[in-house]
């Protein structure tokens, strides 16, 4: 079973949790919008929004943490309002019973996800007995299972050593582990440093996507700000086409990787345009919210889950009308 490797989240958790917050924490319904990323390709139009001055002036701040599993946990306790998460990641607060919508499809990685070795294998069944470095209360957990299934290996076959994504370079450096899961930009790191690709999400497609999601609750009386942020999301992606070296200069400047890195991330993603989100939002139930219903079933089959969401249908388009793109 894979439960006791993956951050579960329970009602219980995220009462007491929410408790804490108002008690110790300042209120967060007044102050600035934050919004909870990490380091990843996907999310940089959102700070390249910023860097081309598109939230002046409208109370927003981006909040980047170290780890997948560190916003996770700020969703939960309410020192968020907003998180750009992985579908599974969103799923996993759902079915723990936070109240949450899906207002943007940021990202499908096809290949910016990887599983590296380090050396490489000519059948996957060599993987039995070896340490596998893996984020565990991330998009890690899928990763894990999806590369497991398609080695046809059992989970007991191998060593979980739980890692977050800081410690993955490092890890491998010094052969703390066989095999890292993990992603861009420390996958392109690991790579070029000797590392071998042995697995990668476009092995498991359509399977690891990325989401703009926002407290429900929350979202209702702060219509203008969350409009703002997907309007200026929008607004850089359209500067990464029509001038793409500024846009991955700055990228590259605020985020700290390389622009051929951040070239080659990009490389491994679809990003839906403004059409895609409207389809993708605006037709739940045969697109998004198939999604998750699919991938709650297989996070249950797996342990990753206890329970599935309440709702599965928690797409919200409302909130791109007006956008341009």
């Amino acid at each position: 079973m894979l439960k006791v490797f993956y951050l579960k989240l329970t009602s219980k958790v995220i009462l007491i949790s929410g408790i804490l917050a108002l008690l110790s924490c300042e209120d967060i319904s007044h102050g600035p919008v934050k919004v909870g990323t990490i380091l990843w390709p996907g999310y940089e139009p959102l700070h390249l929004a910023r860097e081309y001055g598109l939230y002046e002036g409208h109370n927003i701040d981006l909040v980047e943490l170290a780890s997948a599993s560190d916003v996770i946990r700020a969703m939960a306790n309410g020192s968020l309002h907003m998180a750009t998460l992985t579908l599974d990641e969103t799923i996993g607060l759902l079915a723990s019973g936070l109240d949450l919508s899906v207002i943007g499809i940021l990202d499908v990685s096809k290949g910016a996800d990887m599983v590296i070795s380090h050396q490489p294998m000519t059948s996957l069944e060599n993987i039995e007995g070896k340490k596998i470095g893996v984020e565990t209360g991330g998009v890690g957990g899928i990763m894990l299972a999806g590369f497991l299934e398609h080695a046809g290996v059992a989970l007991e076959d191998v060593h979980i050593v739980p890692l977050n994504i800081q410690m993955h370079r490092d890890a491998f450096k010094l052969q703390a582990v066989d095999i890292v899961v993990t992603h861009e930009p420390t996958a392109g790191a690991l790579l070029r440093e000797g590392g071998h690709r042995i697995f990668d999400s476009s092995n498991i497609p359509d399977r690891i996507m990325d989401v703009l999601v926002v407290r429900t609750d929350w979202a209702v009386g702060h219509r203008e700000q969350i409009q703002k942020i997907i309007s200026g999301y929008f607004s850089a992606r359209k500067s990464m086409h029509n001038n793409k070296l500024d846009a991955y200069r700055k990228m590259a400047q605020r985020s700290g990787i390389k622009y051929e890195d951040l070239v080659l991330g990009f490389e491994g993603l679809h990003l839906p345009n403004l059409g895609e989100n409207r389809i993708w939002l605006t037709q739940c139930e045969k697109y998004l919210g198939q999604r998750i219903i699919l991938l709650s079933a297989l996070m249950m089959k797996q342990g990753l889950i206890d329970s599935l969401p309440a709702k599965n249908l928690v797409c919200d388009a409302s909130w791109l009308e007006g956008v341009q793109g």
